[in-house]
C-alpha cells in the first residue's frame, strides 16, 4: 500500500533553523548487526559502529558542548550539568561560578589527559559549575543518601569520601555516559581499555563504579528530550553516538544478564537511503521470532513519540516493508519513525529518523574551481555560494574539501564550520567566500549537510617545487622527504618544520591544537601527505594525523601504526610485566607519568621486573628490530 506523509499542520523549518532544531532519534540502520546479540559480543559489536569517531581538541570541545549542552530557552546558555542552571556560556574559568569542562568519566581514572580522542570526547565532557566540579574531584558513583553530606551548591548531589551521588536529572545520564566510554574504549589505537567495575575508590585504575548502581540509575532515569538533543548535536560534529541513549536496554544486555526479546530485528533500511521531498520511499525490516508476528505497523509524524501517521507492514520478499511519499515535508524538518511488532503478549519496537536537506539543483552549486579562479584571490570574493566536495582534511577549526575529478584549483578551506564530517564524507555547504592571509575559503557557514557515502581521495603525487595556488586546498603526497628537525616533538604552539626533497624545500605547519601534537617529526626519508595551504603567499603542508608520515625508507623509527602488535600483560601490573609481540624487540623504555625515564632495557626476555616501580601509571616505549616506535600504556598497582 501507498501511503502519503502529510501533517494536519505543515511545521516549516527553514535550513537556519535546522543546524540548531531538536533532533531525537537515530538514523535508520545505524544499530544494524546488533540484533540477537548480549553480553561482550554486543559490546564489541557497538564499539565497531562508534569506536572511529572525529577528534577534537579539548580547546575546541568548549564550543561542541556549548552547541550540545544549549539551554533550549535561552541558547547563549548552557545547562550546567549537577545543578542544572542556566548560564551564560561565555563564562568558563577555574573556580567560583566559573564553568568548567567536567570529564564525568574522570580523566584521572585511567590518565588520558594526553590522548586527544579520550581527553575532547564530548560524549564524556559537560559543562559544570567550577565549584562543583572541584568537590567532585574524580570520585566513583553510587547511592550516598541519607549517610553522606549534601552538597551546598548543588543540593540535589550528595557525597562521600570517595562517592558522588548526583541528582535525579542527571543519574540516568552520568550512567550512560560510562556506559559510553567503556564500550569506545577498548585500548585501541593508543588508547586506553576502560572498564566499569562493581566498586569503588578505583582511582588511578581505568576503571569506574559502581556497575550495578549505574545499571539501577540507567532504569530508573530514563533519557530526556535534553539528553536525545545533546546526542543529535554531538553526532553532528563527531559522527558518532551514545548508544545507551538511542537504546538504554543495551546495557543491561551487556553488563545485566538482560534476555533478548522473542522479537527480533534486523536490516532496519529506508529505500533510497536519502530520499527527496515528493520522492517515494520504501521502510523495510527483517523480523524473526518464535511464531510469525500477529501484525507489524509504522507510526510516524513530526515528533519522537508521534502516533499521527500509522500503516500496516505486509511481509514482502522476506521482510516487512511499507511505501511512503513524502509530501508538505519542509526543507530541514525531522520525520521520525517507530516499527512495533506484536506477536501473542511479545512486542518489540525500533526506532529512526530521517532530516530532510534542502534540496539545491546542480545549476545552484557553484563549482570549487569557479571559486578558486584563475588568479591569486577568488573572483567571487565577498559573495554567498554553495559548493559541493568530498572532505581532504579535517582538524580543529576547519575541513578542507576537494571536487573529486579535477588536478587543478579544486580544493578550499571551510573555516570555523562547527559541523564535520570523516575523510572522504561527500558535503553540500554553503556560506561566504573570503580571503585569510591569502588563503581563500568558505565562511560565516549556514549550511552544512554531510550526505556520508564516504569515498576516499587520492592524493596527488607531486614535489616541492610544484607546491603553488593551484594546489591551495588539495590533497597531496610529497616523497623522499627529509626533515631538518627530525626526531623534534610537535608541542601545543604553532610550529613550522622545515623538509626537503629532491626538488627543494618547503614547511610542515602544525597548529597548536593538530593531531601532531606530542607526536615526533620522523627521521630518515618519508612520504608526507597532507593538503596545500597558504599563508601570505607562502605554501605548505597540513599533516591530518602521523598516519599521514608513511613509508620509511631508511632505517628510522616510526610510529607504528598497527593496532596489535604487542600485548602487555597483567595490566594493571605488580612486579612484572608481560609481552608478546610477532616481532623481535631491540629495546624497552619506561617512563613516569610526568615522563621521567624510570627504566631503560635492551634485547628484553619475554618480561620485565617492574618490583623497581612505585604504584602509579607509566608509559612504555617498545622499539623492534624493524625500528618501529610502539608506545602503550601501563598501571603498576600491588
Amino acid at each position: 500500500m501507498h501511503h502519503s506523509i502529510s501533517w494536519k499542520k505543515a511545521v516549516v523549518i527553514t535550513f537556519l533553523i535546522y543546524l540548531n532544531g531538536i533532533l531525537l532519534a537515530q538514523p535508520i540502520g545505524y544499530y544494524n548487526g546488533t540484533e540477537n546479540l548480549s553480553g561482550e559480543q554486543l559490546k564489541s559489536a557497538l564499539h565497531e559502529i562508534i569506536n572511529d569517531h572525529v577528534d577534537f581538541s579539548y580547546s575546541r570541545v568548549r564550543d561542541i558542548i556549548n552547541y550540545s549542552d544549549a539551554d533550549p530557552n535561552n541558547p547563549n546558555n548552557v545547562i550546567l550539568f549537577y545543578t542544572q542552571e542556566s548560564r551564560n556560556a561565555a563564562q568558563y574559568g577555574s573556580g567560583g561560578d566559573y564553568i568548567n569542562r567536567e570529564h564525568v568519566w574522570a580523566k584521572s581514572h585511567g590518565y588520558f589527559e594526553d590522548i586527544r580522542s579520550m581527553n575532547g570526547d564530548a560524549q564524556n565532557l559537560r559543562p559544570a559549575d567550577a565549584s562543583v566540579n572541584e568537590d567532585r574531584g574524580n570520585k566513583d558513583f553510587d547511592d550516598v543518601q541519607p549517610n553522606g553530606t549534601r552538597h551546598p551548591e548543588a543540593t540535589e548531589c550528595w557525597y562521600s569520601s570517595n562517592a558522588w551521588e548526583p541528582g535525579p536529572l542527571t543519574k540516568g545520564q552520568v550512567a550512560r555516559i560510562l556506559f559510553y566510554m567503556a564500550t569506545r574504549y577498548e585500548g585501541e589505537n593508543g588508547e586506553i581499555d576502560l572498564e566499569l567495575v562493581d566498586k569503588l575508590s578505583n582511582y588511578p585504575l581505568p576503571q569506574f563504579g559502581k556497575l550495578s548502581t549505574l545499571l539501577k540509575w540507567n532504569n530508573e532515569y530514563p533519557p530526556s528530550d535534553f539528553e536525545r538533543r545533546r546526542n543529535e548535536r554531538i553526532y553532528e560534529i563527531q559522527q558518532n553516538r551514545n548508544p545507551f541513549v538511542d537504546n538504554p536496554d543495551f546495557a543491561n544486555l551487556i553488563w545485566n544478564n538482560g534476555s533478548l526479546k522473542n522479537i527480533k530485528f534486523s536490516e532496519f533500511e529506508m529505500t533510497p537511503e536519502k530520499p527527496a521531498i515528493g520522492e517515494d520511499a520504501t521502510i523495510s525490516v527483517g523480523i524473526s521470532s518464535s511464531t510469525a508476528p500477529d501484525s507489524v505497523l509504522l507510526f510516524w509524524g513530526n515528533t519522537y513519540d508521534s502516533n499521527v501517521n500509522k500503516a500496516k507492514m505486509p511481509l514482502n520478499s522476506g521482510k516487512y516493508s511499507a511505501q511512503l511519499t513524502f509530501n508538505n515535508v519542509e526543507a530541514g524538518e525531522t520525520v521520525y519513525f517507530l516499527i512495533q511488532a506484536f506477536s501473542g503478549e511479545d512486542t518489540a519496537n525500533i526506532r529512526g529518523s530521517y532530516i530532510f536537506p534542502e534540496t539545491i539543483s546542480e545549476e545552484d552549486l557553484t563549482q570549487i574551481t569557479d571559486v578558486q579562479g584563475t588568479t591569486l584571490q577568488s573572483p567571487l570574493l565577498g559573495q554567498e555560494v554553495t559548493i559541493a566536495g568530498r572532505i581532504a582534511a579535517n582538524f580543529d577549526n576547519a575541513v578542507y574539501i576537494q571536487q573529486k575529478g579535477t588536478t587543478k584549483r579544486a580544493g578550499i578551506c571551510v573555516y570555523n564550520s562547527l559541523k564535520t564530517g570523516n575523510i572522504g564524507d561527500s558535503i553540500i555547504v554553503k556560506g561566504t567566500v573570503a580571503e585569510y592571509s591569502s588563503l581563500t575559503e568558505l565562511a560565516d557557514i549556514n549550511y552544512f549537510v554531510n550526505f556520508k557515502n564516504n569515498d576516499s581521495i587520492t592524493p596527488q603525487l607531486i614535489n616541492t617545487q610544484e607546491l603553488g595556488e593551484d594546489l591551495e586546498g588539495m590533497l597531496v603526497t610529497i616523497e623522499n622527504v627529509t626533515f631538518k628537525d627530525a626526531g623534534v616533538r610537535a608541542t601545543d604552539a604553532n610550529t613550522s618544520f622545515t623538509f626537503s626533497d629532491d626538488y627543494g624545500e618547503s614547511v610542515l605547519f602544525s597548529a597548536w591544537n593538530s593531531r601532531l601534537v606530542g607526536k615526533k617529526i620522523p627521521s630518515g626519508k618519508v612520504k608526507l601527505t597532507g593538503v596545500v595551504s597558504e599563508y601570505n603567499g607562502s605554501y605548505q603542508i597540513l599533516a591530518r594525523d602521523i598516519n599521514d608520515f608513511s613509508s620509511v625508507i631508511t632505517s628510522a623509527p616510526l610510529v607504528s601504526k598497527s593496532k596489535n602488535e604487542v600485548t602487555i600483560y597483567p595490566n594493571p601490573a605488580g612486579d612484572q610485566l608481560n609481552f608478546s609481540t610477532t616481532e623481535e624487540i631491540s629495546s624497552v623504555e619506561i617512563f613516569s607519568a610526568n615522563g621521567q625515564l624510570k627504566q631503560q632495557i635492551k634485547n628484553p626476555a619475554t618480561s620485565i621486573n617492574t618490583s623497581g616501580l612505585t604504584d602509579g601509571i607509566y608509559f612504555i616505549t617498545i622499539t623492534t628490530d624493524e625500528n618501529e616506535l610502539i608506545h602503550k600504556k601501563f598501571v603498576i598497582s600491588r
